[in-house]
């Protein structure tokens, strides 16, 4: 009977001690969880930045608002091959790099036009690092697609109808009219 208690306990010890090298209780893990990536609350934070500057937050919702820098972390990690993937991060930290020794502070303690033209003037000098202007670039790109491709963007803005109608009738172009890119 002892050794039926002895062998349950050293197998569920057993089953801890693999498992807890997986689990991570630092106080910088991210909020979103992904599978090849590994990011810091503080590497989530900036991107999110970067993105509420390349869309911002006017008369309608943001990057930011609509999670944008979610959908782009979730295309890095699932679609982007494991160069591409170290080249991201890597271009991530060169920005905040670049940040600090230009403006000596962090991009998120900088003034909206400073965001702005930081990033304009780092995309329009070629004599950047490549990871640098790589991230942005694919960033920017990411972003937009993301953002087109968003259910507040397709309700809200550019409303998509399934089926846009007859075909029998030609119609002219009512230039005040919302009209879907993608219907």
């Amino acid at each position: 009977m002892q050794r039926r208690l002895v062998l349950k306990n050293l197998g569920l010890i057993t089953g801890g001690i693999l498992i807890l090298p997986s689990c991570n209780f630092s106080e910088e893990m991210a909020t979103i969880a992904l599978n090849k990536l590994q990011i810091t609350k503080n590497k989530e934070v900036l991107l999110t930045d970067i993105i509420d500057t390349m869309l911002p937050e006017d008369t309608i919702l943001g990057g930011k608002s609509v999670g944008v820098h979610n959908f782009v972390w979730i295309i890095m990690d699932d679609c982007a091959k494991k160069e591409d993937q170290e080249s991201f991060v890597n271009g991530l930290d060169l920005f905040q790099l670049k940040i600090k020794k230009t403006h000596n502070n962090s991009f998120s303690k900088l003034s909206p036009n400073e965001k702005e033209s930081s990033i304009s003037t780092i995309l329009e000098n070629k004599n950047e690092d490549k990871d640098l202007i790589d991230f942005l670039t694919t960033t920017k790109n990411i972003a937009i697609w993301g953002y087109k491709n968003s259910e507040y963007y397709m309700t809200e803005i550019m409303p998509y109808s399934l089926v846009p109608g007859t075909f029998s009738n030609c119609e002219t172009i009512n230039n005040t009219l919302k009209i879907n890119t993608n219907a």
